[in-house]
């Protein structure tokens, strides 16, 4: 990172359907948006069925828009993170997050502002996978992300990140060659990924210890508060099978007016979270739902949730046996943040393995403070 000053801004775009860049169209329009300055995005999609393709989608109408608007390669652009979680189920509304960054003065007031960096890890290997090599790409990637922002990275507020793993298919074929990987199904193959991914994330910015790959899903005692990361099957996103990450942290000397707030979610019924993260980012809020004006300071809400493994909420039985019972506990947990925020664009995602306490997870908002 250069020595000269940065602010880094982020706008919330509503999404009329996951190819939808209209809304990216207009601020670049209104002046809001200069498209070489994107350095990473976010993103809640609609999807909600399996091999639905609306994060692939999302993924390769940014990075066009950017193309076609901006004087960056296709291959520059091909490395800015974009981190997307499917799943707009209740009442969440589709959006994205869009991050820029621009030479600026340091803030006025000089408290710390808004910054961040971005690094994705080497391409996932299969012979790597269920391995701890997983857990030391990523939290190399971390280290990388924290130097290019300016943080320590154990100043780091939150990291959100996306792991693709290595198709089954290509598993098969590595172990038909003579490599020994074990064989997991889907769901202990994601578990695995975004496990490994958020252990890494927290070796790096909690010192976390580096677990054996047979310990991850598994040593639930060890987790990080401080990241948000979901694993796909690769499907073809720009970049290959690795893990995308967006370090966000405050840093003295930065420029413009947002802040981080993170806070770690103790259960599904833990509202209290939300303002914790928005007084810990700089919002004295209160202890109902927010006002108009302290509504319009926030900027976004990222939430990771996991339901708890033994099917007991606070003491109380959930019926597991729903098949829909997944996506309907993100959704109800989304309704209780979004009844506090007094707004329904949060970005929610679900499966917290290694990612707060079981049961619980974590939770970041970014906010303005002003100038």
């Amino acid at each position: 990172m250069s020595g000269e000053p940065m602010a880094v801004d982020a706008v919330q775009v509503p999404l009329g359907h996951s190819k939808d860049v209209s809304g990216l169209a207009q601020l670049v329009a209104d002046g809001r948006l200069r498209p070489d300055e994107v350095v990473a995005v976010t993103g809640k999609t609609e999807g909600c069925t399996p091999g639905e393709t609306s994060r692939v989608d999302a993924d390769q109408a940014i990075r066009g828009f950017l193309s076609e608007h901006g004087t960056r390669s296709d291959d520059q652009i091909a490395q800015l993170p974009m981190v997307f979680t499917s799943g707009g189920m209740g009442i969440l509304t589709p959006q994205l997050v869009v991050y820029s960054r621009r030479p600026a003065e340091p803030a006025a007031d000089g408290g710390p502002r808004l910054d961040l960096g971005t690094a994705r890890t080497a391409q996932m290997r299969p012979e790597w996978t269920g391995t701890s090599r997983v857990i030391e790409e990523t939290a190399a990637a971390v280290r990388a992300a924290a130097a290019e922002a300016g943080i320590e990275p154990e100043l780091a507020e939150y990291v959100i990140g996306k792991a693709y793993h290595v198709p089954q298919e290509v598993l098969a074929a590595a172990r038909a060659d003579g490599l020994a990987i074990p064989a997991y199904d889907d769901y202990a193959l994601f578990r695995r990924t975004s496990g490994s991914a958020a252990l890494g994330i927290g070796t790096a910015v909690e010192g976390l210890p580096v677990l054996d790959g047979d310990e991850v899903g598994v040593r639930m005692d060890v987790w990080t508060g401080r990241a948000s990361v979901s694993a796909n099957e690769w499907e073809g996103a720009a970049g290959g099978p690795d893990t995308q990450l967006i370090l966000l942290g405050n840093r003295a000397g930065a420029g413009g007016r947002l802040r981080v707030g993170h806070a770690v979610v103790a259960d599904m019924l833990d509202v209290d979270a939300l303002p914790r993260a928005l007084r810990r980012a700089g919002l004295d809020v209160g202890t109902g739902p927010l006002t108009p004006e302290q509504r319009a300071r926030v900027i976004a809400v990222y939430v990771k949730i996991g339901p708890p493994p033994n099917g007991l909420l606070r003491g109380r039985r959930l019926v597991v046996e729903n098949p829909a019972y997944g996506t309907e506990v993100k959704a109800a947990v989304a309704g209780m943040f979004a009844g506090w925020l007094q707004d329904n664009l949060i970005w929610i995602s679900g499966s917290a393995t290694h990612q707060g306490p079981v049961g619980g997870g974590t939770l970041a908002a970014v906010i303005d403070v002003g100038d």
